[in-house]
């Protein structure tokens, strides 16, 4: 533990111990009418800044020195590592937790002046119309790594008074692949690069998810694409209504130990969360099977402990455009926490029956039942027992999910769509709100938006195989769920229907992003990229592409 987390720890733990000796207090200038008038005296600091700035008015009590207060917590703590409360104070562990740390706490514990920053904070909230989220780490550390967390603090304001946050601990790394360039911590100094935050405890942020608050968030790096991701997400919202998954997010300014970032989208980390995919949770060291499972259909699995892989019953199927072809294998991993072999086997076998099933009412018009034995399953032909391709497959797939999936990937021509960043999720537990395979949370669309074929009305994407050229460059990247459905002619008609059902929705969807571009263009072109234009180029791109879906669809 270093000494600044040692001194604040100690410094809590006897607040915590002795209740009638406080450290200090702190009062919200928000609270504070403009015709009132504060009086500091000698021994208060005062700090007024604008009303979307974090501010404070801190007061040192009387009662005691925090030499005082280290002297008393230190004899106190050196026989024992808990106390009565709860309060965990380890010195030899960075593990350690506490409750009490107040912002000005934290600002102390990272050697910031709260005078220094409200004026910095006072100058960027001026330079711009977005909200800014201000991170502090620890010894001002670089975050330069994948895998290593920084801890840091983080601060929200320049935003409405419900939304701003006041100094609250974190940690921060590098997230991403190709957009992180896979690690190159050159690059990354150069470029700035996604990161993940993963607060302490549970935060609602900017009121994304209708203020959920979840401990990890996300920032994106736009780059100079502008709007890709948000305006996928948007478009998949519109599309299905909130029956699914999708995450929420909101444009920011990003600093660093007051260095500029850039524009970032702030979303919601994929997980396994209540507040997110709802699955039911295993608790720790649980190997049962009848949990839920979050699966991505995963390019850079290599890594990864529970991935299986999948070869699509080794069997040729035929695109809309009549090219047949075998599958490419590919691996897909588990990203909920699960604590046995027995439960990975059980979702690769679940998976590999959701497939088959499918794959063999569709191409060969044969029907069959599934039926679960303990930890397996078993297909039984039954062809009088359903009515319909749809009904057989409805035992296994959630097929409105496929449908919004497919509907949104189509829009928007990701070409990564059979390689990465592909969820899934089903649940076996009693309460389950995913008891069959379910698509959800659409997801990294940097490689979309015509970047491969220009053409909005170049045919359609999703739904057929990739073509050679394409192949030889960057791999087959196809996607056969989607290519086994849209084969079908009943899946082309419920595509038909939701797409007359939310076209309405998904053109309000367009010109709800168009909006926010032009409202906020002069901060998508803060730092001299021309992501303004940028944007409106993908979001004409996009309109010309919906105008000729439903050509086909409307």
């Amino acid at each position: 533990m270093n000494d600044k987390r040692r001194i604040m720890a100690v410094v809590c733990a006897v607040a915590v111990l002795t209740s009638s000796m406080t450290a200090c207090t702190r009062t919200e200038i928000s609270d504070i009418s403009e015709s009132e008038t504060t009086t500091a005296s000698s021994s208060e600091e005062v700090t007024t800044v604008s009303d979307n700035v974090p501010s404070h008015i801190v007061t040192q009590s009387d009662s005691t020195t925090a030499t005082e207060a280290i002297t008393v917590a230190t004899s106190s703590t050196e026989e024992a590592e808990t106390d009565d409360s709860g309060l965990i104070v380890d010195d030899y562990t960075e593990d350690f937790t506490y409750d009490s740390l107040t912002p000005d706490d934290l600002y102390e514990m990272y050697g910031l002046s709260r005078s220094e920053r409200s004026s910095f904070y006072s100058q960027i909230c001026s330079e711009c119309e977005l909200p800014i989220i201000s991170v502090s780490t620890e010894d001002e550390q670089e975050v330069l790594s994948l895998d290593e967390y920084v801890n840091c603090i983080v601060e929200i304001m320049n935003c409405d008074s419900e939304y701003v946050m006041d100094a609250t601990e974190a940690q921060i790394r590098v997230r991403g692949n190709a957009s992180a360039y896979y690690g190159d911590v050159d690059q990354i100094r150069a470029n700035g690069a996604p990161y993940r935050i993963k607060f302490t405890k549970k935060q609602s942020v900017l009121g994304l998810n209708d203020g959920a608050k979840c401990k990890s968030w996300v920032l994106l790096k736009t780059y100079n694409y502008g709007v890709r991701d948000h305006l996928a997400f948007t478009l998949a919202a519109a599309i299905n209504a909130g029956m699914y998954y999708v995450s929420d997010s909101t444009f920011v300014q990003v600093y660093i130990n007051e260095e500029y970032m850039g524009i970032y989208l702030l979303c919601e980390q994929t997980q396994e969360n209540e507040n997110r995919v709802a699955i039911t949770e295993a608790e720790e060291g649980y190997t049962g099977t009848d949990i839920g499972y979050l699966v991505e259909l995963d390019n850079y699995s290599s890594g990864e402990t529970w991935r299986f892989m999948l070869n699509y019953n080794n069997e040729s199927i035929t695109d809309v455009y009549g090219t047949t072809r075998v599958p490419k294998k590919y691996y897909y991993t588990v990203r909920n926490d699960i604590y046995s072999e027995e439960q990975l086997d059980f979702i690769e076998r679940y998976f590999e029956v959701c497939y088959e099933v499918a794959m063999r009412a569709i191409k060969y018009g044969e029907y069959y039942r599934v039926d679960r034995v303990d930890d397996d399953f078993t297909l039984t032909l039954a062809q009088d027992e359903f009515e319909s391709a749809y009904d057989c497959i409805s035992q296994v797939m959630d097929i409105e999910s496929f449908v919004d999936m497919y509907i949104t990937y189509e829009i928007v021509n990701d070409q990564d769509v059979g390689g990465g960043s592909f969820f899934f999720a089903v649940d076996f537990s009693e309460t389950s709100i995913y008891p069959t395979l379910t698509c959800v949370a659409p997801w990294d669309f940097s490689w979309a938006y015509g970047d491969y074929s220009s053409d909005s009305d170049g045919g359609l994407y999703a739904a057929k195989f990739k073509d050679d050229y394409f192949v030889d460059n960057w791999g087959d990247r196809s996607n056969p769920w989607l290519i086994l459905l849209y084969s079908a002619d009943w899946f082309q008609d419920l595509v038909s229907e939701k797409w007359q059902e939310r076209y309405s929705y998904i053109l309000e969807a367009l010109d709800e992003v168009t909006d926010t571009v032009n409202t906020y263009s002069d901060d998508f072109d803060k730092d001299g990229k021309s992501r303004t234009s940028s944007a409106l180029a993908t979001i004409r791109w996009t309109r010309n592409r919906v105008e000729y879906l439903n050509t086909l669809w409307g």
